[in-house]
């Protein structure tokens, strides 16, 4: 060979090494910047799924203030001596009141079932099933007040446990407290 065609062959080389080098560049590049867009879109997930839990728990715990401020009323009402809750008056619009609390918390148990996860959804049953439990005893027409108060005293306190089993859980998930 002579010393033309080895600088030709070296700068044939060095084009191709330089060509190379750049397509390898380029391709690890839009590589780097692919994974980069995917871990953003998962990252965005995850807050999206965080964001839709946190509502969905929070009408959970909307839901059954709800319920409470309506049991409330209707404790009143007994406690004042307005009647059974079999008597005509605003005993039905109080039933109404409670039942639509009921409903709602139940729309919101389907929320969280969609957010997820099933434990969360299993501890928001829990208040709801306490909370029908006291509904029946604030409607029972067979219970005097002094009954009724003393079984919902008690229903009153597992209400509170379970509230409080839900929150934890949801803090937990959340990452924003509990243990």
């Amino acid at each position: 060979m002579n010393e033309n065609t080895t600088a030709v062959l070296a700068a044939f080389i060095g084009v191709a090494g330089a060509l190379g080098g750049a397509f390898m560049g380029a391709w690890m590049q839009r590589r780097a910047t692919l994974e980069q867009i995917a871990a953003q879109e998962r990252a965005e997930q995850r807050g999206q799924l965080r964001t839709d839990r946190r509502a969905s728990y929070a009408e959970v715990m909307d839901a059954a203030e709800r319920f409470i401020a309506s049991l409330d009323d209707i404790v009143a009402a007994r406690r004042a001596g307005a009647g059974s809750p079999g008597s005509a008056g605003g005993w039905e619009q109080m039933r109404e009141e409670s039942q639509a609390a009921m409903r709602m918390l139940r729309r919101a148990i389907w929320n969280v079932r969609v957010a997820g996860p099933e434990d969360m959804t299993d501890l928001a049953k829990g208040i709801y099933d306490v909370n029908m439990r006291r509904f029946e005893i604030a409607f029972d027409r067979a219970l005097t007040f002094e009954e009724m108060d003393e079984r919902l005293d008690r229903k009153n306190a597992e209400f509170r446990q379970e509230r409080s089993r839900f929150v934890a859980g949801a803090q937990r998930l959340l990452g924003n407290g509990g243990t």
